[in-house]
């Protein structure tokens, strides 16, 4: 990946819906070419498509918790894989530290969570931590691109 393949994603990041021709304008560049390394971007995997982001309060999941759990001698491949049967948990992690998994779970009230977290426990049944947000003051930023910026 070279500076101006870093240069078409910091572009594309606020809104990847916006036109290819006007982000090859902005950027000073063919349209042809914008596409090109588009195209060669998401066939290497560094764009793996693109998404919508919801207001969770409008949908009705405004209830988010930070789920980590001890999985045991289960393992965690096979721990993540029967987790992510339950669609409320919204990302799964393999982290350090005192639990093995650490989750973001999303539900419509404390009543479903509370049974989101059975769910949770039938499949791992060790140590579990949760940890209920009251506010998320920002979400979703993608850290700069550039890796000689900030070592």
């Amino acid at each position: 990946m070279d500076d101006l393949d870093r240069t078409i994603l910091a572009a594309l990041i606020p809104d990847a819906r916006r036109p290819l021709s006007q982000v090859a304008d902005e950027l000073g560049i063919a349209p042809t070419t914008l596409h090109q390394r588009v195209r060669r971007l998401e066939e290497k995997g560094v764009i793996k498509g693109s998404r919508l982001i919801l207001d969770w309060d409008d949908v009705g999941l405004d209830v988010v918790a930070v789920v980590s759990v001890d999985v045991g001698s289960r393992g965690l491949a096979d721990a993540a894989e029967a987790l992510s049967a339950i669609p409320w948990v919204q990302s799964c992690h393999a982290i350090t530290g005192e639990f093995d998994i650490m989750m973001i779970v999303r539900a419509r009230s404390s009543t479903h969570l509370g049974a989101i977290l059975e769910q949770i426990r039938e499949i791992v049944p060790g140590r579990s931590r949760t940890g209920v947000v009251l506010n998320t003051f920002f979400d979703g930023r993608v850290p700069p691109l550039d890796p000689d910026r900030y070592p």
